[in-house]
């Protein structure tokens, strides 16, 4: 009971602290992606660097092992970096189409926050799962891989809305994984039925992002 106390403790003082960060058990090897030589390119450091943070957040603690509990720590994290990236697409952009897609997803992103937000203040991390713990830690594992060198820098060309609609498209992927992987251990009904939404949803948008492609120099 002793460590269950000190492990919420440790959670909400990070959260404080952190914006409640969740880490998934990346290697300490990806630390080194984020602190990798940035490209000197705005075309790519801009967008770059929020998924960078976001990664540095994920993996600031080791997760309890309650599915409900991590995941709702990882999604607010992965909808925070979300929302920086739509940002900069909005500042930044220069396709219209996009700029007007990205400010869409971004006011739909605080309404999700918001959710996410609600329901950890409910939970507490009661019912580790070692079998979660172990399958979430790889999809976050192969989320920091793509941020280092060799990875998604090496798809990026000189074009910002290129750029982002390529980051985009891995972002929402991750989230896919993530959140399949949190339904088949979760039970708390709220997440649930996010984490289900949450992947058709996030299916739309990258068919909306892929089809807006084209219309690029």
């Amino acid at each position: 009971m002793k460590t269950l106390h000190a492990n919420i403790f440790v959670w909400l003082l990070a959260s404080s602290l952190a914006g409640g960060s969740l880490v998934a058990c990346a290697q300490a090897t990806t630390g080194a992606a984020t602190a990798s030589t940035a490209t000197t390119d705005p075309a790519k450091s801009q967008l770059l660097q929020p998924m960078r943070q976001m990664m540095d957040k994920i993996k600031k603690l080791q997760p309890t092992g309650d599915p409900d509990f991590d995941y709702a720590f990882q999604t607010k994290l992965h909808t925070q970096g979300e929302q920086d990236l739509l940002k900069q697409e909005i500042q930044n952009g220069k396709d219209s189409s996009l700029k007007q897609m990205a400010q869409t997803l971004l006011t739909a992103t605080q309404g999700d926050a918001a959710l996410i937000d609600e329901t950890l203040k409910q939970l507490k991390p009661s019912r580790p799962n070692q079998a979660f713990t172990q399958q979430q830690s790889r999809n976050v594992q192969a989320m920091a891989l793509k941020l280092q060198q060799g990875g998604i820098e090496d798809k990026l060309t000189s074009d910002f809305d290129k750029n982002f609609v390529t980051i985009l498209l891995d972002h929402r992927q991750d989230a896919i994984d993530l959140a399949n992987t949190y339904l088949q251990y979760g039970k708390n009904a709220t997440l649930r039925d996010y984490a289900q939404k949450l992947v058709t949803k996030a299916q739309t948008e990258m068919t909306q992002a892929k089809a807006a492609l084209p219309k690029q120099n």
